[in-house]
C-alpha cells in the first residue's frame, strides 16, 4: 500500500493532489487544520492487475469447472469511488452553509431549553410557593442545586413556611457525618494533612492544647514531619517547651512506622505534615509514609472553608489516596459562604471532626456539631445580604422542576 500525506490551502486543493497522484480510486485515510490550511492523507493499494497476472504465472492452471447454468445479467452498476465520495463529504463538512447552520441549531437548542426551564420553574411556583421559597433560600446559603432540590423534596407539601424552613436545616444536618470530640477523650495517633496553608500546624496546637488542659502532658507526643516549610520544626519545638511535651523530628518519611511503634505508650500523638498541593503529581508518594503506617495512624484531612467549592471537591479527591477518616473544618470565619462546603461534605460522606474559626489558641477549636455547622451557613447568608435572582433559580431549577411535583 502507497501512503502520501498533502498539505494545501484548502480541502479542495489538497483533493485535487491526492487525485492527480495517486488516481481517483485513492482512499482518504485522514485529515486535519493546519495553521497554513489543511493537511489529507491518502493511500492506494498496489496494482492489483500486475499481482493477479503474477499469481497465475506461478500458480497452475486449475481444472477448467464444469459449465453452470446460464443466468440472466445483472444490470451493471457504476463502481463508487472512495475519492469522489471523499471529495464531497470534505467540502460538505467544511461549507460556510454547513458551519451556520449547525451554529443556528445550537444557538436554536440554548433558546428553546431556557424557555421550557423559564416555563417549568413559572408552574412550580404557582403549585408550590413554599417549595420554590425553599430552592431560593437554600440558593442564597449556597447549597448545590441538586441536593437543594433533594432537600426540598423531601418535605411535606402542606407544611408551612416556617416549619419547611426547620425541616430543611433537619435534613441538611442529618446529611452531615461528625465524630464528636473523641480526639479529645480516646486520643489516638493523627495526622493533620492537607493543601498549603489549610491551618494544618495552628489547628495541631490547638488539639495539642486541648489535650494538655484535661490529661496533662505525659501521654503527649508530637511529631514534626514537615521537612519542607522554613521553621517548621522550631515552631512545633517551641510548642512541645511550652506544653511539657515531646517532640520528634522526622528527618525521613520511611520512618515513621518505627517511630509509632516507639511512641505506643502515648496516648496522642499527632503528627505535622507538610502542605502539599492538590495537583501536585508526587502528592502519592509525598504522603507515602502514612498509607505505609496502615492503620497505625488515623489521618484527618485539613481543609480551609473559605476556599471554593470546586477546589474542596478536588482536594478531597485527591487525598483519597491516604484514606482520610475524618476532616477539620477551618477558616470558617474567612469564608464567604458555607453552602459549597457543606455540599462538598454531604457528597463526600466524609465526617467532620472540629471546627476552627480563628486564630486564638485553643478557644477557636471546637467539635464539630451538624445543626450548629447549618445555622452558621444559614446566618452568614443572611448577614451577607445574598439574595437569588429569578434568572439564576430559572437555570438551576428549570431541569429539576418536573421532580418536585
Amino acid at each position: 500500500m502507497k501512503i502520501t500525506r498533502h498539505a494545501a490551502p484548502d480541502m479542495r486543493q489538497a483533493l485535487r493532489a491526492v487525485r492527480e497522484q495517486l488516481g481517483p480510486d485513492a482512499v482518504i485515510l485522514s485529515s486535519r487544520r493546519t495553521a497554513d490550511g489543511v493537511e489529507v492523507t491518502a493511500a492506494m493499494d498496489f496494482d492489483a492487475e500486475s499481482l493477479a497476472a503474477e499469481a497465475e504465472r506461478i500458480t497452475p492452471p486449475a481444472p477448467a469447472p464444469t459449465p453452470a447454468p446460464a443466468l440472466t445479467p445483472a444490470p451493471a452498476l457504476t463502481p463508487t469511488r472512495p475519492m469522489e465520495a471523499a471529495v464531497v463529504a470534505a467540502e460538505a463538512a467544511n461549507s460556510p452553509n454547513v458551519l451556520a447552520m449547525q451554529s443556528e441549531l445550537k444557538t436554536l437548542r440554548h433558546v428553546l431549553e431556557t424557555q421550557l426551564a423559564r416555563l417549568a420553574w413559572t408552574d412550580l411556583a404557582r403549585r408550590s410557593p413554599i417549595q420554590t421559597e425553599m430552592l431560593r433560600e437554600l440558593t442564597e446559603v449556597g447549597l448545590a442545586a441538586d441536593l437543594a432540590a433533594e432537600i426540598v423534596a423531601s418535605v411535606p407539601p402542606s407544611a408551612e413556611l416556617t416549619q419547611a424552613r426547620r425541616l430543611a436545616i433537619a435534613g441538611i444536618a442529618q446529611r452531615l457525618i461528625v465524630t464528636g470530640d473523641r480526639w479529645l477523650h480516646e486520643g489516638g495517633r493523627i495526622a493533620l494533612v492537607g493543601p498549603t496553608g489549610a491551618g494544618k500546624s495552628t489547628t495541631l496546637a490547638k488539639l495539642a492544647v486541648r489535650w494538655v488542659l484535661n490529661h496533662g502532658p505525659r501521654d503527649l507526643a508530637l511529631i514534626a514531619a514537615d521537612t519542607q516549610r522554613v521553621g517548621a520544626h522550631s515552631e512545633l519545638q517551641s510548642l512541645g517547651q511550652l506544653l511539657g511535651a515531646p517532640v520528634h523530628v522526622l528527618e525521613h518519611p520511611a520512618e515513621l512506622p518505627e517511630l509509632i511503634a516507639r511512641l505506643s505508650r502515648r496516648r496522642c500523638v499527632l503528627i505535622d505534615t507538610a502542605g502539599v498541593s492538590p495537583r501536585d503529581g508526587q502528592l502519592a508518594m509525598r504522603l507515602g509514609a502514612l498509607s505505609a503506617a496502615g492503620s497505625a495512624v488515623e489521618v484527618a484531612l485539613v481543609l480551609a472553608a473559605s476556599t471554593q467549592a470546586g477546589a474542596l471537591a478536588e482536594t478531597v479527591a485527591r487525598f483519597a489516596t491516604v484514606n482520610p477518616t475524618s476532616c477539620v473544618l477551618t477558616k470558617v470565619d474567612e469564608a464567604a459562604s458555607l453552602g459549597g462546603a457543606l455540599s462538598m461534605l454531604m457528597r463526600s460522606r466524609l465526617p467532620i471532626s472540629y471546627v476552627s474559626e480563628g486564630q486564638q489558641v485553643p478557644e477557636d477549636l471546637r467539635p464539630a456539631r451538624a445543626l450548629e455547622l447549618v445555622s452558621s451557613a444559614v446566618q452568614l447568608a443572611r448577614d451577607a445580604g445574598a439574595a437569588a435572582d429569578e434568572d439564576l433559580l430559572e437555570r438551576r431549577f428549570g431541569d429539576l422542576a418536573h421532580a418536585l411535583r
